[in-house]
């Protein structure tokens, strides 16, 4: 209960207010008595929040990315790592701060921000990957169960379709490589495709030359775990893998490796370039993905088969094709162009860009 300050300050502060954390008595001097009775019947932190009071923004980011470094691709991990750097550089935002003292409105200017200096697809990015970190901390670093973040609604962002090459188009940026072995990672593309990263971790085990397959690895779900598939391909792939490796240093494991013999990460402008140079439109590593299966589903392939040969990873997808692993499934190869179809004029090959609606993995 509200007193009469009888000390040396008591014509400053004559009230004095008390309470006990505990069984300690804890007293404190206010101007008016209404502040001290306010003070009084303050509702004190539960031990669970005093124990997030002491968690830090910048602790919590640093936690979750040593989580997300172990369990994600590297592509994932720099994702979230981005995310977390663009929320501490905006104004308002104090990493020493307390999570506890993180608001929804706060938040939402952090990432009202991104909209501005970035687009609106990255703030919804970075709003994802920063829900999905709070969720993470709510578990094991006693975060406020109210997840800020979840809180702030999605930012209008533009869709752009992704472009899909012609065949036609694929052939002239085959034919424009110079390098052996670039050329056979564009082709491996095609015959599989595969995602960018698949390839890139390719090795010489993943390679069965007597059955004619290759093993593709992934780790592209929400608890990062591994996963790998054998796809059978076409002949002359088998063969000119079988060349490459005969002229490939014996030593190293990787299928394609850069000048300086070590696998690659990105090649992030690589097609880009090959592209302005055979003067077609830009397409990606992704884009081959979709030509892959537009070319299936063009030749009548049943939808279920190219979804197994694509290894979606939702849960409708990978239930029908776990069914599938103890098939070869070969029969739908022949759909896919050869080496041979590279040569023939382009009024041979197809001229118009495949539009069918196949919905792949990203």
């Amino acid at each position: 209960m509200a007193y009469k300050n009888s000390n040396k300050n008591k014509d400053k502060f004559p009230w004095m207010g008390q309470r006990f954390i505990g069984k300690k008595k804890v007293r404190k001097c206010f101007e008016t008595k209404k502040e001290a009775l306010l003070w009084e019947s303050e509702r004190l932190p539960s031990p669970a929040e005093q124990k997030t009071l002491t968690v830090s923004l910048l602790e919590w980011a640093t936690e979750y990315l040593k989580h997300a470094e172990q369990n994600f691709t590297r592509k994932t991990f720099d994702e979230k790592r981005i995310a977390f750097r663009q929320f501490f550089s905006c104004l308002g935002i104090r990493p020493t701060g307390s999570v506890h003292l993180l608001t929804a409105y706060q938040a939402q200017k952090a990432l009202q921000t991104q909209t501005t200096a970035r687009s609106g697809n990255a703030a919804n990015k970075d709003r994802k990957n920063l829900s999905a970190a709070w969720s993470w901390g709510v578990k094991f670093l006693q975060l406020p169960e109210l997840n800020p973040f979840s809180k702030v609604e999605k930012f209008a962002s533009e869709r752009h379709e992704r472009h899909i090459p012609t065949l036609d188009d694929f052939w002239k940026v085959f034919h424009t490589v110079e390098d052996d072995q670039d050329k056979l990672m564009l082709y491996c593309y095609l015959q599989t495709g595969a995602r960018r990263d698949e390839v890139f971790r390719l090795t010489w085990p993943d390679v069965d030359f007597f059955r004619k397959r290759i093993r593709l690895s992934w780790r592209k779900n929400k608890i990062g775990e591994w996963r790998s598939q054998w796809v059978s391909v076409k002949d002359d792939l088998i063969e000119w893998l079988l060349r490459h490796r005969k002229k490939s240093n014996a030593s190293l494991d990787n299928v394609f490796v850069s000048y300086r013999s070590l696998p690659y990460e990105y090649r992030q402008h690589w097609l880009k370039i090959l592209c302005e140079k055979a003067g077609v439109e830009p397409f990606g590593f992704h884009g081959i993905r979709h030509l892959f299966a537009s070319i299936l589903a063009a030749e009548n392939v049943p939808l279920v088969e190219i979804q197994f040969m694509l290894r979606h990873t939702s849960l409708a997808t990978t239930q029908r094709y776990i069914h599938r692993l103890k098939k070869e499934n070969r029969e739908v190869l022949a759909a896919l162009p050869g080496l041979t179809d590279s040569e023939k004029s382009t009024s041979e090959v197809h001229q118009q860009p495949f539009r069918s609606v196949v919905h792949s993995a990203n």
